[in-house]
């Protein structure tokens, strides 16, 4: 083994040292310096000698219990053993006197069992904490006791107490032992020093800010990007805590991290006018000293996939009221989320990608029966062994809330039945999405019957925008104020043009797809109005508006898709498109009107 290891041995008292400094000139792996003191004593020692950059600290009982506390080195503590327990027996086992031993645990256990093999009878009081050795010695002297057998501190206080006083030493054998683990504790050390630097140039290498914190929110490591994108310095005491960048980590968050670890909550905030994509997770649950971490990134730097992810989701409508809309369907919507509101049995939401189904789960959430708590969005993407674990970790969350299911219909149907039997013992509100009609999926065998029962009478769907375009314009006018705020323009609505192609396009993407559109064309519009050149020129034109002529109609409506469809082909040239179809340009506009 090759090594040179700073090793500094404490002695508590001098015959200690002498034993030491002998057995040290045998030692070629250790470098190591003897020096005498006890308890209070040796702590400015140890402090001197790991300035001065030593690997390891040796000492023996109460002195190395308390170095501990002072120092950030390992402390390896001589131990008693049996050879030393041993020589104290044979030492005063001819003796008259009244004999007392009083140490801790440990100490006085070894001396009952090898007293008892040797039949030699000494009481004993066992102590847990250093203060209690006056109070021992008093009590040992009122019943009798001439000789107090003990440590260093033990023996000096029965002294002061006017009886005599045997100090248990450590022989050569345990002196050894002490070498021979600092030698272990220092090789296992450096191996993990390796591997604790392979993983921090990992972390020094990574795009994604991350950093580790305690529960009173002060950061204990922050990786390079971390520090770069919020400017963090650790002895910048100003902003130290992960909670003055991150307001929103707050004691809720922690608990739900402890409560769900190792899985992670998944959230959006704003940083530097950025969105970006944030995980936080619990690194040891340890109630006395639990530690967190997050991982910051923009939404392209984190593409991890999980079979099981959770997100932290604010809400974003809180009313009902906020809904728009005078049709029937949405009317319909509304009605049902109220009374879904008012009771605190599982629902299901279904309909088409978009249309709006964790906008209404946020909706039942705040209005709910069950207020507070958080609302978490649990996405199931494949089966997992613990999935179920997890899943109850978060059904049984003290704190209530509303968890927001989907993808459950991916899972075995035996694996949905286990999530069925959760159900019964969850403290938060369940709300389960599908993009098709669970009672379908059931007949499919994709669902569960047991857990299709758990909502079967509690079902609400959700429209596609193509069942309520009479609403179109008004969503289509809520997304402009948004993005206006946004993007600072003063857009105050659609030319009648550009309406028409947003009324004839097929939204797959339902509400969500409008929004989008909405967006990219606040973006480029230079006018007070969105008009059609606008979306021709974010591709809105190019994209999904394959002439797909409904026959149901009547002959007026086809004739004017056709016409449309023309115009967008021909660039809105009037004249090239009538030209086409082979009519003229105002008898082209009649059969628009």
């Amino acid at each position: 083994m090759d090594m040179n290891i700073k090793t500094l041995l404490i002695a508590p008292y001098p015959g200690l040292k002498e034993l030491a400094s002998t057995l040290a000139k045998e030692q070629q792996e250790l470098d190591l310096t003897v020096v005498q003191g006890d308890l209070q004593e040796a702590i400015p020692i140890v402090k001197q000698y790991e300035k001065e950059g030593f690997d390891l600290v040796i000492s023996r009982g109460g002195t190395a219990q308390l170095l501990r506390q002072y120092t950030s080195l390992p402390v390896i503590e001589i131990q008693v053993s049996g050879y030393d327990i041993l020589r104290i027996l044979t030492l005063v086992k001819d003796y008259h006197a009244h004999h007392w031993i009083i140490g801790f645990t440990n100490i006085c256990q070894g001396f009952v069992s090898v007293s008892n093999l040797l039949d030699i009878q000494i009481p004993y009081t066992i102590i847990h904490d250093q203060k209690e050795v006056d109070e021992a010695v008093k009590e040992a002297k009122a019943a009798g006791a001439q000789t107090i057998i003990g440590d260093t501190v033990t023996c000096r206080t029965a002294e002061a107490h006017g009886l005599q006083s045997i100090l248990i030493t450590s022989g050569k054998e345990s002196v050894i032992e002490a070498f021979e683990q600092a030698k272990q504790t220092y090789q296992m050390l450096k191996n993990t020093a390796k591997e604790v630097k392979r993983y921090k140039q990992l972390l020094h290498q990574s795009r994604v800010a991350i950093a580790v914190y305690n529960e009173q929110g002060t950061i204990e490591y922050a990786s390079p990007a971390f520090q770069n994108r919020f400017n963090w310095m650790k002895n910048n005491s100003n902003e130290s805590s992960i909670y003055a960048c991150f307001p929103f980590l707050d004691h809720e968050y922690n608990e739900l991290c402890r409560a769900i670890a190792p899985v992670e909550i998944q959230s959006t905030c704003i940083v530097n006018d950025k969105r970006m994509h944030l995980r936080q997770g619990c690194l040891n649950k340890d109630p006395l000293e639990p530690h967190y971490y997050i991982r910051l990134a923009e939404s392209t730097e984190l593409q991890e996939e999980h079979d099981l992810t959770v997100s932290a989701v604010q809400p974003t409508m809180r009313s009902f009221s906020q809904i728009i809309g005078n049709s029937e369907s949405i009317h319909r919507v509304i009605e049902q989320g109220k009374r879904a509101a008012m009771h605190r049995e599982p629902v299901a939401l279904y309909g088409e990608q978009g249309s709006g189904k964790k906008t209404l789960a946020g909706i039942i959430h705040c209005e709910g029966k069950q207020t507070g708590g958080m609302l978490l969005h649990v996405r199931i993407t494949a089966d997992d062994d613990q999935l179920i674990d997890h899943l109850h970790s978060i059904f049984t969350y003290r704190e209530g809330g509303t968890c927001v299911l989907q993808g459950v219909e991916l899972l075995p149907l035996l694996r949905q039945d286990e999530i069925s039997q959760l159900i019964a013992t969850a403290v938060v509100r369940i709300i389960f999405l599908f993009e098709n009609d669970p009672a379908h999926l059931a007949r499919q065998k994709q669902l569960s019957h047991h857990l299709f029962k758990q909502f079967k009478a509690n079902q609400i769907r959700l429209p596609s925008l193509s069942e309520y375009t009479e609403d179109l314009e008004k969503y289509a006018r809520k997304f402009i104020a948004q993005y206006n705020v946004k993007y600072g323009k003063q857009v105050v609505g659609i030319d009648e043009a550009a309406l028409k192609w947003l009324h004839r396009h097929h939204w797959k993407g339902n509400l969500q797809e409008l929004n989008k559109v909405m967006e990219q064309a606040i973006q480029i519009a230079r006018h007070e109005y969105i008009q059609v050149e606008d979306l021709k020129t974010i591709g809105f034109l190019d994209s999904g508006n394959d002439l797909c002529l409904d026959l149901h109609k009547p002959l007026a409506e086809i004739e004017k898709e056709i016409i449309w469809k023309v115009l967008e082909e021909e660039n809105m040239n009037q004249t090239r498109a009538a030209k086409r179809l082979g009519i003229n340009r105002s008898t082209l506009w009649r059969k628009l009107k």
